[in-house]
């Protein structure tokens, strides 16, 4: 099993993401962030159960509904969790971010 590593900009997409469902209904970013921790332990058994999706080494796992795309790398020093992201954006927008890793 490997760890999941997070970066700066993973978590500061899960903390963007938490707010704002929070502020729609108290609660919802709560159900959200297990739903997040629920597949990031399914990644640490599991690493390459999600598709590559961008360079040939980024992965996708879909979260919460589908809505939301957490995207990882499996490297040998674990599960780096690079981006979570509102899946019902501009691809444009995703793509940009996902180039900078």
């Amino acid at each position: 099993m490997r760890a999941a590593v997070w970066t700066l900009g993973a978590e500061a997409d899960v903390q963007r993401l938490y707010e704002r469902l929070e502020t729609w209904e108290e609660g919802t970013g709560d159900r959200f962030y297990e739903e997040v921790l629920s597949s990031v332990r399914l990644l640490e058994v599991f690493p390459r159960i999600g598709p590559v999706v961008h360079r040939g080494n980024v992965r996708r796992v879909l979260v919460s509904n589908r809505n939301y795309g957490l995207f990882y790398v499996s490297e040998p020093r674990g599960i780096v969790l690079h981006a979570l992201f509102d899946l019902r954006q501009d691809p444009k927008a995703i793509m940009k971010r996902l180039r900078e890793i």
